[in-house]
């Protein structure tokens, strides 16, 4: 949940100059993704979910649903779930999952206006990352 309306968390997801603020700045990231689906939020419809879908060699097979109900410090929340696919390796998987969590939290400081400072990095956000690897890895184990 991002207390942020949805509309403001679209732009940081859809945007690319905002999407190196918490994605990365490597056009190599982008670079051959096809974009398989992309449902412009409503603002009629709130509750019908925004959606951005799609598949490249980097990132791999990624969907993003964004949902709006009411509240929150500005008029609305943001639900945003993020899927990957379930038959990845399991060597993988723990790492996907941190570095997921990890790019959804510097999303969310991205929108309240920090963005990642690339250069620093590893000091400001390695720590972070290792503490979601390590519970990554507990949920991911058989």
């Amino acid at each position: 949940m991002i207390d942020l309306p949805r509309s403001i968390v679209w732009e940081a997801i859809v945007d690319p100059i905002l999407m190196e603020g918490w994605l990365h700045p490597d056009a190599s990231l982008v670079e051959g993704v096809e974009l398989l689906e992309r449902r412009v939020p409503s603002p009629e419809e709130p509750a019908v979910p925004a959606i951005v879908e799609s598949d490249g060699p980097r990132l791999g097979h990624v969907r993003v649903e964004l949902t709006e109900a009411s509240g929150g410090s500005r008029g609305g929340v943001t639900e945003l779930v993020l899927s990957v696919p379930q038959h990845i390796d399991s060597r993988f998987r723990a790492p996907l999952i941190a570095g997921w969590q990890t790019r959804l939290d510097q999303l969310e400081e991205l929108l309240r206006g920090h963005p990642v400072d690339w250069e620093h990095w590893e000091r400001d956000h390695g720590a972070g990352y290792e503490q979601h690897l390590l519970r990554a890895a507990t949920v991911a184990s058989p």
